[in-house]
């Protein structure tokens, strides 16, 4: 049975802002940014405060550093905005996207990743895996130790998806034929510019400088 252990609190009114001291959770590939930085969370109340961030791809959490630990941000409805080293990130659901792409049409990036068991020998060249990918979260408070860290045998797959948001609709995108259907009043302009620009959908950076340029179509 898989136990998850969270050391989470409610932030609705304040963050406490954590210590200043040397990060040594970094390059930690269950995290977006390579080490926890001083952000700006902006609630919808309209209060301000900082705290030291890092996003959690597998669990599509905000975490925060603590002197004594690290911590969940509970209740991300209460969040307006975060900016994480210059990048804006929004609540979504219990989740948070990263806005890449502002105006008529939105860009939002849903940084994801699966973490699954890849399992242990049992003889004769055979692996034992669970049934379903499982991720033993591992949060711990003031008085246990910290490990932020996936266990070596489990494998990382890339699963992150691409939303936009244009006509007050959100719709979610991962490939070319799904992103022509959203632009269909524009498909041969757009089929053009990615053909003429080896636009890869497997890029970020590619498909920020696609929606661009479909946002500044007339």
């Amino acid at each position: 049975m898989v136990k998850y252990i969270f050391c989470a609190v409610i932030i609705s009114a304040a963050v406490t802002p954590a210590a200043a001291q040397t990060d040594s959770a970094v390059n930690l590939p269950n995290f977006l940014m390579p080490s926890f930085t001083r952000s700006l969370v902006k609630f919808k109340s309209g209060e301000v405060k900082t705290a030291v961030l890092n996003y959690n791809v597998v669990d599509q959490e905000m975490v925060f550093k603590q002197a004594d630990g690290y911590m969940v941000l509970d209740n991300p409805q209460l969040v307006d905005t975060i900016l994480m080293n210059d990048r804006k990130f929004v609540p979504y659901k219990e989740a948070f996207y990263e806005v890449a792409v502002t105006g008529p049409v939105v860009l939002y990036i849903q940084h994801k990743i699966n973490a699954e068991d890849e399992g242990t020998p049992t003889g004769y060249g055979a692996t034992s895996k669970s049934a379903t990918p499982v991720y033993v979260k591992q949060l711990y408070g003031p008085t246990g130790s910290v490990n932020l860290r996936i266990p070596d045998n489990f494998k990382l797959t890339d699963v992150t998806d691409y939303w936009i948001s244009k006509d007050n609709a959100m719709e979610k995108f991962n490939n070319k034929r799904q992103f022509l259907k959203i632009f269909k009043d524009k498909e041969k302009e757009i089929n053009q510019y990615i053909d003429k620009n080896n636009i890869s959908f497997k890029r970020s950076e590619d498909i920020v400088k696609l929606v661009t340029y479909c946002r500044d179509l007339k």
